[in-house]
């Protein structure tokens, strides 16, 4: 009577389909929120670690950096290479304050720890360093387009030690290698090491990181590669098949130093950004470096510059760590030397009147070393005596000699005419009467006191002068005697204290050497009692100066 209900086969899956979606509706209630099905992380029970979110944040970025073609990352912007290459940290550290990826795991915690811990002592005394070169080398980076946080590099490889000098021969603040520094347009020879110039030291470094970051487009296998060279990176992502530096560091393809190179740059930028935050607060920081310079046409000391000023030559020799003689070279038609702030005008002048009498006849001749030569032998050639030509040279007798380097030759009568004036001005000033100083071309009142064993405020004060500057046929008057010495009633001061001593506000324009000049005090003195480590002072501080009131015999 009915008919078979399947005779119609092709009407079977549509039926089929309906009661398996009528089925699912009567047992399956629809989800009200997305969350009951994907809860999101922060709602979960355990808040994950620091270090837990590094690493899932390093799949993540693993993840993404898969995804990208070499020609996606070759029209990548610095931005975008910083958000596929490395970590987020926003949640970690306020990345406002870096203008270098910073990323937190392990390793930087590691390295954190240790110059925290052990390696406390270490960078106190870089973080004291680093205020005297950070501010001019932050300049050049930034001059040059390039994070300034990079300024570290500096701190990790020298301390900021200008004359730091490693085992493998890498020299200067920012370690180079000779062949390096040449190609970077940085003079290596017998009288320059224009590595260990702050300056130019510097701007090298900053020529070379970019070439590096256009090399691998990458912060981090820039660093890699400033540390183990170019080669060796390129050697490294060609065998792991890998442009990530944390790839990198978790195979063998790089050394540990290398792999733990870019955490230590990364702990040391932390760390100097956030010194209070790390137990650094109560270090005692350098004054920034600060200098004028002078043109000089002829080889001079720096020793005889630091007598004009009377200045310790250490002082001089700092600012000019690049002179290796601490001499000015020959055979340049010019240099540049770094006075303090405050000295030009005094250097210049006197480089002009030595160079005035100094005729052409009076230049020591050159001679360039060959390879076997010593100071014996090219004395022995010359027929002057060896310790006159290291005296000239400001070389020791044992020093070794590098070919193609030149060096000065002595004339005989010149080395006498030194000794004799050198004795002179050592000998103890006569006693007597009153006598006049007739100023003679290339003098000064530094050099005039040291010749009568006087002090510069007594040739002041003697002679009612009224600046540092003299000429040439200025008559002074000197009592060699000590006749009548500066009285300190006639420099303003307040009232000394219990100790002894007033108090001196800089003012615009003074050095300490006119303050040193003003009280009659030597400049370390001055320095020790105020514990200065630099000689540069700002208009506004306070000095102590010991007081002694009345003439002084």
């Amino acid at each position: 009577m009915f008919g078979n209900p399947f005779a119609d086969r092709k009407s079977l899956p549509v039926l089929g389909l309906l009661a398996v979606f009528l089925t699912s509706c009567a047992t399956t209630p629809v989800p009200t929120t997305l969350s009951k099905v994907t809860p999101p992380i922060e709602e979960t029970s355990s808040e994950p670690t620091p270090a837990e979110v590094m690493a899932t944040t390093e799949e993540e970025e693993s993840e993404d950096v898969a995804e990208l073609t070499p020609s996606e990352i070759e029209k990548a912007s610095l931005e975008d290479v910083i958000k596929f290459e490395e970590p987020n940290t926003h949640t970690l550290y306020d990345d406002s304050r870096y203008d270098f990826p910073i990323t937190m795991n392990s390793r930087v915690e590691g390295w954190i720890d240790y110059f925290t811990g052990r390696g406390r002592p270490h960078m106190e005394r870089y973080l004291a360093r680093s205020s005297r070169y950070i501010p001019l080398m932050k300049e050049i980076l930034r001059r040059e387009g390039l994070p300034e946080d990079l300024v570290y590099l500096a701190l990790i490889e020298s301390g900021f030690n200008v004359r730091a000098r490693s085992h493998a021969r890498a020299v200067g603040p920012w370690q180079f290698m000779k062949a390096t520094g040449t190609r970077y347009g940085l003079k290596v020879n017998a009288w320059i090491d224009e590595r260990q110039d702050p300056v130019l030291s510097t701007a090298a470094a900053a020529s070379y990181l970019k070439d590096l970051y256009l090399m691998f487009e990458s912060w981090y296998l820039a660093a890699a590669a400033y540390n183990a060279g170019e080669y060796k990176i390129l050697r490294a992502i060609k065998s792991t098949q890998s442009n990530n530096f944390w790839r990198l560091a978790e195979t063998k393809a790089i050394r540990r130093e290398t792999k733990d190179y870019v955490p230590k740059l990364i702990a040391a930028a932390i760390i100097a950004k956030n010194a209070d935050k790390y137990g650094f607060g109560e270090v005692t920081y350098e004054q920034p470096l600060d200098f004028e310079t002078v043109v000089v046409d002829f080889p001079v000391t720096l020793a005889k510059v630091a007598d004009l000023l009377e200045a310790p030559k250490e002082d001089l020799e700092e600012l000019n760590p690049q002179l290796r003689r601490a001499m000015v070279p020959p055979g340049l038609d010019t240099y540049e030397i770094r006075v303090p702030v405050g000295s030009r005008v005094v250097v210049q002048r006197a480089i002009a009147a030595m160079r005035a009498n100094m005729g052409s006849s009076d230049m020591p001749p050159q001679y360039v070393v060959r390879r076997g030569d010593t100071l014996n032998s090219i004395a022995a050639k010359h027929r002057v005596r060896s310790t006159d030509l290291a005296y000239v040279n400001n070389l020791s007798r044992r020093e070794k000699l590098i070919p193609g380097s030149s060096i000065l030759i002595p004339k005989r009568e010149h080395v006498e005419k030194a000794v004799v004036v050198s004795r002179a001005e050592k000998a103890p000033a006569s006693t007597g009467s009153n006598k006049t100083h007739k100023v003679r071309r290339g003098e000064s009142l530094w050099s005039i006191a040291e010749q009568y064993n006087v002090t510069v405020a007594d040739i002041f004060a003697w002679n009612d002068l009224k600046g540092s500057n003299i000429n040439a046929g200025t008559r002074l008057v000197i009592h060699p005697d000590g006749g009548k010495k500066i009285s300190r009633e006639r420099i303003p001061q307040g009232e000394p204290d219990s100790r002894g001593y007033v108090e001196h506000v800089v003012q615009q324009g003074e050095t300490l050497w006119g303050i040193a000049a003003k009280y009659n005090v030597s400049i370390s003195e001055l320095k020790k009692t105020n514990k200065l480590g630099r000689n540069r002072i700002m208009p506004g501080k306070r000095l102590k100066v010991k007081a002694e009131i009345g003439d002084r015999a």
